[in-house]
């Protein structure tokens, strides 16, 4: 009779372990999901976007659509640095032309996204301008060290040596 209690006993401590981690990983979910939302780039860049975040055991799935196409990459990067995201499954589809390649339009948005996720440098108060190829930042700088370190985001964003 003492082995039954003690095969029901290890049998209910298997569940209950096997439910906790269930339980913390819909947590962690939870919170990547929430964390999204809530991030300066979907309240203030994606907030006319209509997207759709969900998250499975880290793996986070993006699908809806967008205005334009570099909120597609955006979206995934802002995404991607999150605590607990092990990948990110890009389905967003854009409602926008696609951006030529190397176009005025491209080279914006991608110097424009690198300097939103370097922390040292203010993506946000940092204007960039692209005529003809040719990229201008426009903005003030607490010290040159920071001019420099914008400078090199740009370049890096082009791929350019630095």
């Amino acid at each position: 009779m003492n082995q039954n209690y003690l095969k029901v006993f290890v049998a209910l401590m298997v569940s209950a372990l096997f439910t906790s981690v269930s339980a913390r990983a819909s947590e962690i979910d939870d919170r990547i999901e929430s964390s999204a939302k809530q991030s300066y780039v979907f309240k203030t860049y994606l907030k006319n976007d209509a997207i759709k975040i969900q998250s499975k055991d880290g793996v986070v799935t993006l699908t809806g659509t967008v205005d334009e196409e570099s909120h597609k990459s955006l979206a995934k990067e802002t995404v991607v640095s999150l605590p607990g995201v092990k990948s990110v499954d890009n389905q967003l589809e854009s409602k926008g032309d696609r951006l030529a390649e190397k176009s005025d339009g491209w080279l914006s948005i991608q110097v424009k996204t690198s300097l939103l996720f370097n922390r040292n440098v203010s993506g946000i108060k940092t204007q960039v301008f692209v005529k003809d190829g040719i990229v201008t930042l426009k903005g003030e700088a607490e010290s040159q060290a920071q001019k420099d370190l914008a400078v090199n985001t740009l370049k890096t964003s082009m791929g350019l040596k630095t």
